[in-house]
């Protein structure tokens, strides 16, 4: 009785007789009921119901987050400036573009697609090359009838590249590009100027700004006029600017030497023959007046020999609406033909510029999401790609917008690819002057 142990055992007997009459224990032995188990969301319901198997789940229910996470991202994120808007705004001009303009995206980026896959990378495409050259009315108009809401919606209202200089930002770097352009037409206030492919006019409302001119521009594309003439109206500049529709290889709404001065902007690269829209802004331009440009041209690094190449100009072309590009001295040599005088060339892709970022950039591969840039990695292209297929099986998009952005997607590398190797330039600079008459 004295030992310690001894005196601890009624504590342990009374604790292993609470245990026992607990009712777990106590259902030792007897037939325990088995709860059954809770039932399943109702989203693995659904998908079992539409013989989706219970391993791919999972897999199927990520996917579809992540494209409406992206389709949430596309219709949120702002577009790609202050008038791109945002992705609402693309779906829904998308959606207006077939029942208000009576066009079927569908139809058109067949009818376009087929004028430039009757040649091919690897082979000579003479026989494209003469069909786009004969057609580039109705190949440029669908072109741009298609992409122009992707740009102002990805770009902005300027449809042009740019040097990005060190702390600039896109839009900064933008106007600076159109700016030195300006800077070389000799003009004054209130000189009449002429914009050659003039976008959804962009280019020429920051340069009416800047040189208080007044200015036309000239599009091939009906809603290109329609778009820019509300944003000129938008921003006050209805008396000072203005958009027509015109074809720039026969001016005829224009009588000789109707300007002060003519500029373009990546634009007369879609003429079929150089001489052509070069011809007709001399007719219109003043004598002693300036014309000045931004060509698409390749460059001499461009090998016709090399398969690379050759791919890369394919892409460029069928992506961007051109029949057929130009060399910088074919570029020249069409100038003087038509009787210019030439001022002064250069490659402004090879100027000098520290610590800043070259004009293909925006064109490269980026896992930032909520940037554009997105698009160009392989995870980006598939899910792109699949979400416009969504779109339009839902009826958010018409039949064919994925087609669209394909194509411009597909040139949009086909850029970058060009400025990667070298190939391919689009600020091919010419400043060039109509001789004074003669006496």
């Amino acid at each position: 009785p004295g030992c310690p142990k001894m005196r601890a055992v009624p504590s342990a007997i009374a604790a292993i007789s609470a245990l026992l009459a607990a009712p777990e224990v106590a259902a030792w032995g007897k037939k325990v009921e088995v709860a059954p188990p809770p039932p399943k969301p109702m989203v693995f319901q659904l998908l079992a119901a539409a013989g989706v198997p219970e391993s791919n789940a999972m897999p199927v229910l990520v996917a579809a987050g992540t494209m409406l996470a992206l389709l949430l991202l596309l219709v949120m994120q702002g577009g790609g400036g202050p008038g791109g808007g945002g992705g609402l705004a693309l779906i829904r001009s998308f959606l207006g573009q077939e029942s208000k303009r009576g066009i079927k995206v569908n139809d058109w980026i067949g009818d376009y697609n087929a004028l430039h896959h009757n040649g091919t990378y690897d082979k000579d495409d003479k026989a494209g090359v003469e069909e786009r050259n004969s057609m580039y009315a109705k190949m440029v108009n669908a072109y741009y009838e298609l992409a122009t809401l992707f740009y102002e919606w990805g770009w902005g209202q300027s449809f042009h590249f740019a040097q990005k200089k060190f702390n600039e930002t896109f839009a900064e770097s933008i106007r600076r590009h159109e700016y030195y352009l300006a800077s070389h037409l000799e003009v004054k206030p209130g000189m009449k100027v002429l914009d050659v492919g003039c976008g959804i006019g962009g280019p020429y409302r920051n340069i009416a700004r800047f040189t208080s001119c007044d200015i036309t521009g000239i599009t091939l594309n009906e809603y290109q006029v329609k778009r820019a003439n509300e944003l000129n109206q938008a921003v006050g500049l209805g008396s000072q600017v203005r958009s027509v529709q015109c074809d720039f290889m026969k001016m005829a709404p224009f009588k000789d030497g109707s300007f002060d001065a003519v500029y373009a902007i990546e634009a007369t690269c879609h003429a079929p023959v150089r001489q052509g829209v070069y011809g007709e802004i001399m007719r219109v331009l003043k004598p002693g007046a300036v014309f000045a440009c931004y060509e698409w041209c390749l460059t001499d690094k461009y090998d016709a020999h090399n398969a690379e190449h050759r791919k890369i100009k394919k892409a460029i072309e069928e992506g961007d609406g051109l029949p057929d590009m130009a060399r910088p001295q074919e570029v020249v040599a069409a100038l003087k033909d038509v009787g210019f005088e030439v001022l002064h060339t250069r490659d402004m892709a090879l100027d000098p510029n520290p610590n800043g970022e070259a004009w293909y950039l925006p064109l490269m591969p980026s896992w930032k999401i909520w940037t554009q840039r997105f698009q160009f990695t392989g995870v980006g292209m598939a899910l792109t790609k699949n979400m416009l297929w969504v779109m339009e099986g839902l009826w958010l998009a018409p039949k064919g917008t994925y087609k669209v952005q394909q194509m411009l997607q597909q040139g949009g590398i086909g850029c970058s690819q060009g400025g990667v190797t070298g190939t391919f330039t689009p600020m091919f600079l010419c400043v060039c002057r109509k001789p004074l008459a003669k006496k």
